[in-house]
Order: structure tokens, then C-alpha cells, then sequence
């Protein structure tokens, strides 16, 4: 006798362990799916007690298929939900954009995916944030509810910073480097352009440094990365500076002295090398080298 009891004593808890993972654990997990639902939607608390009374019922009652009963019932109740929603004054009215300058309307349409008259919590604002963010001249953004039927967007958007030539192709980039757009670049051809190994990345720090030499930085056009080290920078009037790899501000430093004695900056098609450190090179532009023989750019 005392060995029959001690079986069923052992019995117990596994039972107990059975029941709770066939029949305990997947109702609450269902109501937890539910319920986080209801968290963010205005329905009165009696309809929604209901319905949790209801599944409970009737999950208990279908054993094993309460899985798939319940995600079938959330579906249902949110379906109505919703409709409820959209005729009690929550249907989406518009959606308002602040911020926009050179993102185009039909983009931020395309991936907002809103639908006029649908539910304004049928919408997911972290999944809308992330396609806003995804166009490329947002920075970042915030989608955010306005009750009862607004839905409003603010948006930051990339400035364009300089025109990065890569590949036999130029694109418009921000500061970080980040591609803005590849077409239609007419109106940025006053922006300077960088080229050369991780010039995109690597022209902020260049232009916040030229940005105390404004006498240089108003003659540049153009900088070319070499051998991700150091910095060739192009001038208007077709001539150059050679920057160091190290101790640059040292070197721009000893070519101020001598712009101001000298106006070495107006000097057109010369070529500026700062590449030693105790001094200032200045040499001709080499000339063009031509072959009589090959023809070159169809001349």
C-alpha cells in the first residue's frame, strides 16, 4: 500500500507539469497576444471582458487546437476592432508631414502605406518609422498618433554636403558619407567634390578644417584622397595644394604667411606643395603631354 501511494505521489507532479503545458500555457499565451492588443486600443473594458471570458471557454473546450483557435480569434476580434474603431470617429483623416524639403511627396506616400478611413491604431508606427528612414534623404524621423484621426510624421533630412566621384560615377552625399542621390545633380554642381579611398567618410574632417582658412576654403572646388594618408586640394583658377599626411594645421599655417606676403593663392595653375615641413613649394602646373600618333578624346 505504501508503495502504491509513494507511485501516485510521484505521479502528481508530473501531471500537474503535463496539464499546465497542454492545455495552462498555451491559453496564456494567447491572452498575453491579446491582451497587449487591447493595451493600445480604446474598446470598453465590459466588450473586452467578454471576449476574454469567451476564449477562455472556448480554448478549454477545443484541448490541443487551442493554438491555432486563438491566433484565428485574436484575428477576428481585432478585424472588428478595427472596423468599430473606424466608425466611431478613429478612421484616418490625414496624415501631416513636418520637415520636408527635398523628400518627394509620392516617396513618403509609397511607404507610409496609410489608407484614409482605416483604423489610426491599425497603423504600426515603429514599422512606418523605419520605411520613412529608409528614403534617402531622411535622417531620422518620428511617426506619432494625434487623436482622434491624425497621423503626423516629422522628419529630419540629410543636407547635401558635396559631390563624391567614385567608380566613373558621382553621387550626392551628406556629411557622412551617406548617398543621398546618383541623379538629376544639376543644381549641386557648386558643391565641392572629393574622390580617392574613403574620401566620402574622410571630407568632413577635411572641410572642418579648411572651414579656419576660409581664404582656402573659398578657392576649392575639389580634394582628392591619396593612398587614404593625405589630401590634394583643387583650386578654381586650376591650380593645387599638396597637404601632408601629418601636422597639417602646421602646414597651412606657414602658407598663410606666405599669402600674406605674397598672394601665392591668386597665382593661377600653380601647384602649392606643403608635403615638407619646414617650407612652402611652389611649381608650375606641369603642361599637357599629347602623342601625335594615338588619338585621345577624339582630337
Amino acid at each position: 500500500m505504501s508503495k502504491i501511494k509513494q507511485k501516485l505521489s510521484n505521479l502528481i507532479p508530473e501531471m500537474k507539469a503535463w496539464f499546465h503545458k497542454k492545455f495552462v500555457a498555451p491559453i496564456f499565451l494567447s491572452l498575453q497576444g491579446f491582451v497587449s492588443y487591447l493595451k493600445n486600443a480604446p474598446i470598453l473594458p465590459v466588450i473586452a471582458g467578454g471576449l476574454i471570458v469567451a476564449f477562455l471557454v472556448t480554448g478549454l473546450m477545443l484541448n490541443g487546437s487551442v493554438q491555432k483557435f486563438s491566433s484565428k480569434l485574436v484575428q477576428n476580434v481585432t478585424a472588428v476592432t478595427h472596423k468599430s474603431l473606424e466608425k466611431s470617429g478613429f478612421g484616418l483623416r490625414d496624415v501631416t508631414v513636418e520637415g520636408r524639403f527635398n523628400t518627394r511627396r509620392a516617396e513618403l506616400r509609397r511607404v507610409v502605406k496609410a489608407r484614409i478611413g482605416e483604423s489610426i491604431f491599425k497603423i504600426d508606427l515603429d514599422a512606418t518609422r523605419v520605411r520613412v528612414e529608409n528614403l534617402p534623404w531622411v535622417k531620422s524621423a518620428t511617426v506619432t498618433r494625434i487623436l482622434p484621426d491624425l497621423l503626423h510624421i516629422q522628419i529630419e533630412e540629410r543636407k547635401a554636403f558635396a559631390l563624391w566621384r567614385h567608380n566613373k560615377s558621382t553621387s550626392l552625399i551628406d556629411r557622412t558619407g551617406a548617398i543621398i542621390q546618383t541623379r538629376s545633380l544639376d543644381k549641386y554642381q557648386t558643391l565641392p567634390y572629393v574622390r580617392g579611398k574613403k574620401s566620402e567618410h574622410t571630407a568632413a574632417q577635411l572641410f572642418d578644417l579648411l572651414s579656419d582658412y576660409p581664404v582656402v576654403r573659398n578657392r576649392m572646388i575639389g580634394a582628392e584622397r591619396i593612398s587614404d594618408r593625405r589630401w590634394t586640394i583643387y583650386l578654381d583658377h586650376g591650380g593645387s595644394i599638396h597637404l601632408p599626411a601629418e601636422k597639417v594645421k602646421n602646414a597651412l599655417n606657414l602658407l598663410m604667411d606666405m599669402e600674406r606676403d605674397k598672394k601665392v593663392l591668386a597665382m593661377k595653375g600653380r601647384v602649392i606643395d606643403l608635403r615638407l615641413p619646414d617650407r612652402v613649394v611652389l611649381r608650375a602646373r606641369p603642361l599637357p603631354v599629347t602623342s601625335l600618333f594615338r588619338k585621345r578624346n577624339n582630337t
